[in-house]
C-alpha cells in the first residue's frame, strides 16, 4: 500500500479507528482502575569483610570477598531458609512462593551492596517486611560465614548490616494508569487499522470514485456529492441547494452532451444496478441541468412502477409513459411542462399503476424514442434497475445508450460489473458511470480526466497516463442518425 492508500484508509474508517482506539484506552483505564496498589520500600544492605591486624593488601582482599559474597548474597536473600525465618518472625500469612515473587534483590556491578525492594499491596506490611529482612539475614549469614571457626580468631569475619532506615515510595508503584492508558490506546489503534484493511479488502461497496473507476471498465462521467436532507423535494424549484451540488450536474451534463448542438437529438437511458431512488435524482439533475443551458429537453419515466420521478419534481399528471404506449393519451397530451421559464418536458404520471402491468415491448419503445426526439433536442430516459427488472434492458435496447448509476456506500462491485456486462450482452452501448452522494467532495465538482470531445463514437480511447479505456462520446446509433467522428484532444 502507498502513502494515497493510507490516506484513502483513514478517510474511509477514521471513525472506527477513532472509537476502537478510544475504546483501548478506556479498556487500560478500566484495567488500571480494577487492579489492586501495590507499595514499595527499598533498603540498603552492605556486605564486610574484617580480620584482625590485616594490611592494606588483606584489606584490598577482604573487599574483593565482600563484592564476591555480596553477588552470592542477593540469591540467598530470596532463598527457602531466609524467608521461612523472616514469615516466622512475622507471623505473615504469605507462601515463600509468594515472598519469593515480591522480594527483589539486586547488586551493583563491584560494589558490595546490595539493592533490596519489597513490594506489598500494604505500605505498612511493605515497611515492616524491609526493616525485618536486615537483620534476619544478617543472622543468617553471620551463622553460615563465622560459626566454627579453628584458626584462633585470624580468619575475616564476614558480616551483612543494613546501611539506611527503610525507605516508602511515595505513593504505589503499580498500577502505573498512565501506562496502562498509553498501552489501551496503542492497542486500539493497531486494531483499528486492522480492522479498517480488513474492511478496505473485504468491503465490496463502492465508496468513492477511486472505488468506481477501478470496478468495472467504464468512464466515470460525474460524481455527485450527498445532498440535503430533503431528497424527495429538492427538485421541484430547480437544480438541489448546495453550490457543488448544483455545479456537479451541470458538469454532468456538459460531459454528456454532445460536442455542437447539431440537428441530431439524443436520447439516453439513466438506470441503476440494483436500486432505483439514485437514478431518479440523477436523471432528474441532469434533466434540468440540461434545460437550464437552452437544450430542449425531455425526460421520461419508464420504470413501470408508481412514478416517483414526477413526485420529485412537484408534477401532477396522470398520463404515464405505459398510458401513451397503450394509445390511451397521445403523446403531446400526456407530456407536462416543468417549468415555463425552463425547456423542459415530463413524461411522467403519479397515478398508481393496475394490476398485471404488460411488459414493456422493444418495437413500441423504440418507436417512442423516435417521437420524443422528434420533439426534443436531448431525451433522458429513467429505466428500472437492470439487475432486478428485465425491462431496464428493454428499454435500453430501444434507446441505444445508458448511464449506470452507482450509489455511494451502497452499490456493490459485482453488482455494477454485472450491470455493464448484461446491457454490453445485448448490444447497448454504456456511456458510463456516475457516482451519487458521495462524501468526500464538499470544495468543487469532479471532472472527469478527458473530455467529451476526446471520446471517439463507438470506439475506446486509452490514455497513456492513466492506461484504462473510455467509452464513446454520445452516439446516437439505432437509427439516429449519422455518427460523428471526434479527434482526441491533444495533451
Amino acid at each position: 500500500m502507498d502513502l494515497k492508500a493510507y490516506r484513502r484508509l483513514l478517510r474511509l474508517h477514521w471513525v472506527a479507528i477513532l472509537v476502537l482506539t478510544l475504546l483501548g484506552a478506556a479498556v487500560g483505564a478500566a484495567v488500571a482502575q480494577t487492579q489492586q496498589p501495590v507499595y514499595a520500600a527499598k533498603a540498603q544492605m552492605l556486605v564486610t569483610v574484617s580480620a584482625r591486624g590485616e594490611d592494606s593488601s588483606q584489606a584490598y582482599q577482604g573487599a574483593l570477598l565482600a563484592q564476591q559474597r555480596a553477588k552470592s548474597y542477593t540469591t540467598l536473600l530470596t532463598g527457602q531458609s531466609v524467608l521461612n525465618q523472616l514469615t516466622d518472625r512475622l507471623g505473615l500469612p504469605y507462601s515463600v512462593e509468594h515472598m519469593k515473587n515480591h522480594i527483589t534483590a539486586t547488586n551493583p556491578t563491584d560494589t558490595a551492596v546490595i539493592d533490596v525492594t519489597v513490594e506489598d499491596h500494604s505500605a505498612r506490611q511493605a515497611r515492616e517486611i524491609a526493616e525485618a529482612l536486615g537483620p534476619t539475614f544478617s543472622q543468617i549469614v553471620s551463622s553460615a560465614e563465622n560459626s566454627g571457626r579453628q584458626d584462633g580468631g585470624q580468619a575475616p569475619v564476614i558480616n551483612v548490616r543494613t546501611l539506611d532506615p527503610v525507605q516508602l515510595l511515595d505513593g504505589p508503584v503499580s498500577p502505573h494508569k498512565s501506562f496502562d492508558i498509553v498501552i489501551g490506546l496503542a492497542l486500539g489503534l493497531f486494531l483499528g487499522l486492522v480492522w479498517a484493511v480488513a474492511r478496505e479488502i473485504t468491503d465490496t461497496r463502492i465508496r468513492d470514485v477511486r472505488d468506481l473507476e477501478q470496478g468495472a471498465d467504464v468512464d466515470v462521467l460525474g460524481v455527485l456529492p450527498r445532498g440535503g436532507r430533503h431528497r424527495d423535494t429538492e427538485f421541484r424549484r430547480g437544480l438541489p441547494g448546495p453550490p457543488v451540488l448544483a455545479q456537479a450536474y451541470r458538469w454532468l451534463a456538459l460531459t454528456t452532451e454532445t460536442a455542437g448542438r447539431g440537428p441530431t437529438p439524443r436520447a439516453l437511458v439513466v438506470t441503476a444496478p440494483v436500486r432505483a431512488d439514485e437514478a431518479n435524482a440523477v436523471a432528474a439533475g441532469l434533466a434540468i441541468a440540461l434545460a437550464e443551458g437552452g437544450t430542449r429537453t425531455i425526460v421520461a419515466d419508464a420504470q413501470g412502477e408508481r412514478a416517483h420521478l414526477a413526485d420529485l419534481l412537484g408534477l401532477a399528471s396522470p398520463w404515464s409513459l405505459a398510458d401513451v404506449l397503450d394509445g390511451r393519451v397521445s403523446l403531446d397530451e400526456a407530456l407536462v411542462e416543468w417549468r415555463a421559464d425552463v425547456p423542459l418536458r415530463v413524461l411522467a404520471g403519479t397515478a398508481e399503476p393496475g394490476p398485471g402491468v404488460a411488459p414493456l415491448r422493444q418495437a413500441e419503445v423504440a418507436a417512442l424514442r423516435g417521437q420524443l426526439t422528434a420533439r426534443a433536442e436531448a431525451v433522458v430516459f429513467v429505466a428500472p434497475p437492470v439487475l432486478t427488472q428485465s425491462d431496464a434492458t428493454v428499454v435500453a435496447r430501444a434507446v441505444g445508450q445508458v448511464i449506470l448509476v452507482a450509489e455511494a456506500r451502497a452499490t456493490r462491485v459485482p453488482d455494477l460489473v454485472q450491470s455493464v456486462q448484461r446491457l454490453r450482452s445485448v448490444g447497448v452501448s454504456v456511456l458510463g458511470s456516475v457516482l451519487s452522494g458521495e462524501r468526500g467532495r464538499r470544495g468543487r465538482p469532479y471532472v472527469p480526466a478527458v473530455s467529451p470531445a476526446a471520446r471517439l463514437n463507438g470506439r475506446d480511447v486509452r490514455r497513456e497516463d492513466h492506461g484504462r479505456s473510455h467509452t464513446a462520446e454520445w452516439a446516437p446509433g439505432n437509427g439516429a442518425g449519422p455518427r460523428r467522428t471526434a479527434k482526441a484532444e491533444p495533451r
